[in-house]
């Protein structure tokens, strides 16, 4: 007997079940409007399930891009070569990543899509068999129908609940960690927290620590990948988790106001990556003194020769200087979190274990300058000669 017909009089709970008792290897397609969902057995086993092509690839993409798997120039060889010789992207992608990271795609993909479905009321349904189903049974891994309803019917009854709690979907939100500083990316992180174990070790994360607040890896999977901000729904394709997971994560971050609604999207497209530009600085500052070096040692006079070099060494300095002077800035705006009030002076710093007494002296060893005002401050190096004021280094 076809198994064919509309979920309005047989649910797809019921479906699931009688696949799996009956062992049965194919293909559900479940169809409603525009929407589609197709899950293929194996013996009775969930092996796979995808939704609409081109949700499932804007999920996939988002992951690995907001995660630091690939970069942008990475995915568009393989979009070019799913498109160009209409390879599936798992196959292209066993390729490119590790195999733990395409199973845990995969599965992420499957399970987040059967629970999806067993949210539908209506629509129709339809199994075709499959004799001899071929499939990588490293990646896709066969998982059992009764655990994953189990699961899935839970979720699928919280999911309205916890939806209707938060903003819509589309809604923009943002980091509110270091409140109308935020938007300055370079004090988020001290490297890359793309993952959980990265977070940890950030400057946000030690913040929110002495803050009292406690974040669970569900939090975290949310924080490492928000960057200056995306909306909902762009949140539950990035995070490496369940859309269930980061929902809850998303509704307790936006309650404990670490998350905050926004706006102001266009920050995401207008900030910059101010940390990997002062790393560009010091580099094309190092480049500097190297082929000033090269002068040096060419030069047939040597008075002008040192001349050189002394430049060269000025600018690398200076660039040293720049950062270190970032570094202070970055340590009064953590105090300043911390304290609820500035500094008012250099060693309140250092008693708040904010900073090391060594950050505070500059590349030509000389102690940088603060200088404190009612409501702000001045942050500055005297450079190469502390009489001399043309040649002070200031804050950027």
């Amino acid at each position: 007997m076809a198994l064919k017909g509309n979920l309005d009089d047989f649910n797809i709970v019921n479906i699931l079940q009688m696949i799996k008792l009956e062992g049965k290897t194919g293909r559900l397609t479940l169809a409603e409007s525009e929407e589609q969902v197709k899950i293929t057995f194996d013996e009775g086993s969930i092996i796979y399930a995808e939704g609409t092509p081109l949700r499932d690839e804007k999920r996939i993409k988002s992951t690995l891009l907001s995660n630091s798997i690939l970069k942008d120039k990475e995915w568009l060889e393989i979009q070019k070569e799913h498109e160009d010789k209409l390879k599936p992207y798992w196959e292209i992608l066993s390729k490119k990543i590790t195999s733990q990271m395409l199973v845990e795609l995969i599965s992420r993909q499957a399970v987040d899509t059967v629970y999806y479905a067993l949210r539908w009321k209506i629509g129709s349904y339809e199994f075709t068999p499959i004799k001899n189903i071929k499939y990588n049974k490293k990646v896709m891994i066969p998982m059992d129908v009764d655990g994953l309803l189990m699961e899935g019917c839970r979720i699928a009854d919280e999911w309205g609940g916890v939806a209707t709690s938060i903003p819509p979907f589309d809604t923009f939100v943002v980091k509110n960690i270091y409140g109308k500083d935020e938007e300055d990316d370079s004090l988020n992180l001290k490297g890359d927290a793309s993952q959980i174990g990265d977070y940890k070790t950030s400057l946000e994360y030690e913040i929110l620590s002495a803050r009292g607040v406690s974040l669970n890896d569900s939090q975290i999977a949310v924080l490492s990948v928000v960057g200056s901000g995306m909306t909902i729904r762009e949140l539950m394709d990035a995070a490496r988790q369940s859309h269930f997971l980061t929902l809850e994560a998303i509704r307790s971050l936006l309650s404990l106001a670490v998350l905050k609604p926004s706006t102001k999207k266009e920050k995401a497209s207008l900030s910059a990556d101010h940390t990997g530009a002062a790393s560009q600085m010091i580099t094309v500052a190092i480049l500097l003194a190297v082929i000033a070096g090269g002068v040096f040692w060419q030069a047939s006079s040597r008075p002008r020769a040192l001349a050189i070099k002394s430049a060269s060494d000025k600018i690398v300095k200076t660039a040293y200087a720049k950062e270190g002077l970032k570094k202070i800035r970055r340590a009064m705006q953590t105090y300043i979190s911390l304290a609820g009030a500035p500094p008012t002076k250099t060693e309140d710093l250092i008693k708040q274990g904010v900073i090391e007494p060594s950050d505070l002296v500059d590349p030509w060893n000389n102690r940088y300058q603060i200088k404190f005002r009612k409501d702000n401050f001045t942050l500055f190096s005297n450079g190469p000669d502390i009489n001399l004021t043309n040649d002070n280094v200031y804050s950027p």
